[in-house]
């Protein structure tokens, strides 16, 4: 048989059932190496067990369970790191591993998202990767509102009457007051009210090019 020089190995087999001959015929020399027993003592309940020498000095535990045991002391040690911090938006007081860190801090993904979006501190012109357009941050609460607006529409472009099926992706989610008509107050922006499904093209850029 030919083989790729990258996959040639001590044996080599033409498919599974010569292999799995092979190793019937074989098995008394397959594995040596972990038929060389060491016995050491488990770091949890003291007992002694068995592993390969290989493992002599990397074992630790003799079971599942005295790994749990330990992976438990390790955490709450790592725990004991932890220091007090006030969560940069609400203000409420939690705990934090004192390499994460930072100039602010938040104590969920949703108060992060609220904090950016009314201090716009990363946002628009700030942003390091602003080129220019509109504002492409809606809020924390966005993709559940867009989803919301979609299903209400029945997934049809409210201008054009095409569907999600027929027009093969996903409508978009047009806000007929801007955004940033909002000041930031992602909260009314978002409103089911203000929203409206459209196809990208051409319905949703139309309407762009129509608010100037």
């Amino acid at each position: 048989m030919i083989r790729k020089p990258s996959i040639i190995y001590n044996t080599n087999f033409c498919n599974q059932k010569c292999k799995q001959a092979y190793q019937i015929e074989n098995g008394h020399l397959l594995n040596q190496h972990l038929k060389d027993q060491v016995e050491i003592e488990c770091s949890i309940c003291r007992e002694k067990f068995n592993v390969p020498k290989s493992r002599e000095n990397s074992a630790k535990y003799c079971s599942k369970h005295c790994l749990g045991i330990a992976n438990g002391i390790r955490g709450k040690i790592l725990y004991r790191n932890h220091v007090p911090v006030t969560c940069s938006n609400c203000g409420i007081d939690f705990e934090k591993k004192p390499s994460t860190m930072r100039t602010l801090n938040f104590c969920s993904v949703t108060c992060m998202g609220k904090f950016y979006s009314e201090s716009k501190m990363f946002s628009g012109e700030k942003s390091g990767t602003w080129n220019g357009g509109d504002i492409g941050y809606y809020g924390p609460n966005w993709l559940s509102q867009r989803r919301l607006a979609r299903e209400r529409d029945q997934f049809t472009c409210k201008n054009c009457g095409i569907t999600e099926e027929e027009y093969g992706q996903e409508l978009s989610v047009h806000h007929i007051n801007p955004f940033r008509n909002f000041n930031g107050d992602w909260e009314s922006a978002n409103e089911l009210s203000n929203l409206i499904s459209l196809c990208e093209y051409p319905c949703h850029r139309k309407r762009h090019s129509k608010n100037g």
